[in-house]
């Protein structure tokens, strides 16, 4: 009781002295749709004929401050038949001083300069239905589709860009093709979402055309009005890929052991077909799960099963569309045969999405739906069907929905499970305040004994309680400081029988200054079961933004489980004459000393083409594999992969693959 009467005098005063500063002013603007039959020349100069006399996107305002921006930008859209079309001016008073590093294509722009240009063609307001396109002063490109798409340049959109740095700030112009955009099947003028905003490293100011405040509040969009876009043409695209190789393998016979050569040779394919102009499907047959480098586990302690996120395309394409968070973890589907996805919109307001795989030891089923009902309020349901050899069937159920009404927002879920002769249940509710500064929030939950989904990432059962917590975030744009944030959050929860499950208390902190120089400092405590834990936590970060030069080590200390609990961690990354290297180590003094050293070297001969090597060192044994590869562009992808990306220790094994858009 006195973790919660904490937290909510907490919640109190920093909302009564924020209150009456949190009154967000947007003004909405419109940019009248120009069609042209002389397409630019992309090439970072607005010199070309279409760009003369049209309307501009003008008058930038500052994201936190709501005031105009010190170094504000011109926007430009025209369009064609065949493609959209958007110069940028963004002025700078310090054009020594802009920041540009990121050279490869597709690769998320953070920590320096950047432009964003989006376009919500449906006009939902609905981030799944939202596009936007980054550029930095290298005219290094970023895209995100509003489903969501796997990284093979083709099956994104071979959209172009274009950037230059200039006397009084820079330049981008970016041709986007219609036809890598989902959009209105219409023959009148619609009306779009449509934004600008820009991040100036220098000074941590995110400008907007149309600000959509710190929480980003889509509903602010700007409208691009009156814009006709052209007949949708279906495409079927093959992704069809070879691979051959050799690897030693030891068996044993006996007490002795030995070594046999074998030789790999296989094929597999997927495919993408535009079913409907707004419906895809996705199939993949003999899909290469081996070969893609996964995410590497750490050795914190937890009580239950660590997340560990999944990079595999085929789960990623339409990733969107199936927000189910903890309902499914694609990495529970270990293996498969084939799969096929189906997913896009049935109208306007009305997303679907269908998922199935095959295995001879499993099969897996997910069928998703989600209706807007306004630009601040949805419903979705999900359907997921597991069918393994040994377990047998087991089906889940799940409905939720969440609403915002001006700063105060609500989220609700429940879902059922079946498996095998029991069920169950997991639910919960949330209710939450989005303000500028602070973000508290409540919460009720609940998780049954018998809830089982075996395709979810669920750790724990069979317990219930509430959460409480506030968020502090604020930034000032000179001085010493640049950002500085704080949180505190609290949970308590019993089990069914009543006895403690949880009782938590986290406290965090972050301050980052204009030096780029970052100091973290927090502390968890409370009580999970019949355990009691304090663990404390200081890091420091230099360089913090640069995310090819920075250097950062942490400590933590305290008790948990029982025992004292000592652990080291940092990292070094470097970039230089076209190598990157990065190393990431963490020691772990529990029960057991633990380690962890990661080092990945790669050289870039080109954006698209590397030779890049990762080296993970543990208790469990050492790994290393190199891998040359050209990929992420246009054209053939291959790879040449000396040993495991994902084994436990070093595998002598080297294959080749090769992939091919048609």
């Amino acid at each position: 009781m006195i973790v919660i009467r904490i937290t909510v005098l907490f919640m109190l005063i920093t909302n009564v002295q924020t209150l009456a500063q949190e009154n967000t002013q947007t003004v909405q603007k419109e940019l009248p749709a120009i069609k042209t039959d002389q397409s630019p020349t992309i090439d970072g100069v607005l010199n070309d004929a279409c760009w003369q006399d049209v309307p501009q996107a003008i008058g930038f305002t500052d994201e936190r401050t709501e005031k105009p921006a010190r170094n504000q930008s011109v926007g430009r859209v025209v369009y064609t038949d065949t493609a959209i079309y958007v110069g940028l001016h963004l002025y700078d008073d310090m054009p020594d001083k802009i920041v540009a590093r990121q050279t490869k294509d597709q690769t998320r722009i953070r920590g320096e300069d950047w432009v964003s240009f989006s376009l919500d063609p449906f006009h939902t307001h609905q981030f799944p239905d939202r596009n936007f396109f980054i550029v930095n002063p290298l005219g290094t490109k970023y895209a995100h589709l509003a489903t969501g798409r796997a990284e093979k340049s083709e099956w994104i959109g071979l959209w172009k860009a274009a950037a230059q740095i200039v006397e009084d700030g820079w330049i981008v112009e970016m041709e986007i093709p219609w036809q890598m955009l989902d959009y209105p099947d219409t023959t009148k003028p619609v009306r779009m979402g449509i934004n600008i905003d820009r991040l100036q490293q220098r000074t941590g100011e995110r400008s907007w055309w149309c600000n959509l405040g710190v929480n980003e509040f889509r509903e602010n969009d700007g409208h691009w009005i009156d814009v006709l876009p052209p007949p949708r043409k279906r495409e079927l695209k093959v992704l069809p890929y070879l691979i051959g190789g050799i690897s030693e393998t030891e068996t044993s016979v006996g007490a002795t052991s030995e070594s046999r050569r074998e030789y790999t040779a296989r094929a597999g394919a997927d495919i993408r077909y535009e079913v409907t102009p707004q419906l895809r499907l996705i199939g993949t047959a003999n899909p290469d799960f081996d070969n893609i480098e996964q995410a590497v586990e750490g050795i914190d302690f937890s009580y239950g099963e660590r997340f560990v996120s999944d990079r595999r395309p085929f789960f990623s394409e339409g990733g969107n569309v199936y927000r189910l968070g903890r309902l499914f973890h694609s990495r529970r589907i270990a293996d498969m045969d084939g799969g096929l996805k189906l997913f896009g919109k049935l109208g306007k307001n009305t997303s679907v999405g269908t998922l199935g795989t095959y295995h001879q030891n499993n099969q897996n089923v997910i069928l998703q739906a989600s209706q807007s009902l306004t630009a601040t309020s949805n419903i979705r349901a999900a359907f997921l069907s597991h069918h393994h050899r040994d377990t047998g069937l087991n089906n889940v159920g799940s409905l939720s929905g969440d609403v915002r009404h001006g700063k105060f927002s609500v989220g609700s879920n429940l879902t059922q499970t079946w498996a095998d002769e029991s069920d169950g249940r997991n639910a919960f509710v949330s209710l939450g305040y989005n303000g500028p500064l602070f973000q508290p929030y409540l919460s009720a939950f609940f998780v049954d004994p018998d809830f089982v989904n075996r395709l979810g990432y669920r750790p724990f059962t069979g317990y219930r309680g509430v959460g409480l917590g506030s968020f502090i975030r604020n930034e000032w744009r000179e001085g010493f400081f640049r950002r500085a944030s704080a949180s505190v959050e609290s949970q308590v929860s019993n089990t069914y029988a009543g006895e403690i499950f949880r009782r938590d208390l986290s406290i965090s902190s972050l301050i980052l200054t204009h030096s780029d120089y970052a100091l973290a400092a927090g502390w968890r405590g409370g009580q999970f079961e019949e355990f009691n834990d304090s663990v404390f936590s200081i890091g420091f970060r230099a360089r913090a933004s640069d995310r090819f030069n920075n250097v950062g080590i942490t400590y933590n200390w305290g008790e948990q489980a029982g025992e004292r609990i000592h652990r080291i961690s940092g990292y070094l990354n470097l970039q230089a004459y076209g190598f990157t290297a990065g190393l990431s180590s963490r020691i772990q003094w529990h029960f057991e000393r633990r380690y962890q050293q990661i080092l990945t070297l790669t050289y870039d001969f080109s954006p698209a083409l590397s030779l890049g090597s990762r080296l993970i060192w543990q208790v469990e044994g050492i790994n290393i594999y190199f891998a040359l590869r050209r990929s992420g562009y246009a054209g053939t992808d291959f790879f040449i992969i000396l040993g495991d990306p994902n084994a436990s220790a070093f595998k002598q094994r080297l294959i080749a693959k090769v992939i091919r858009s048609f």
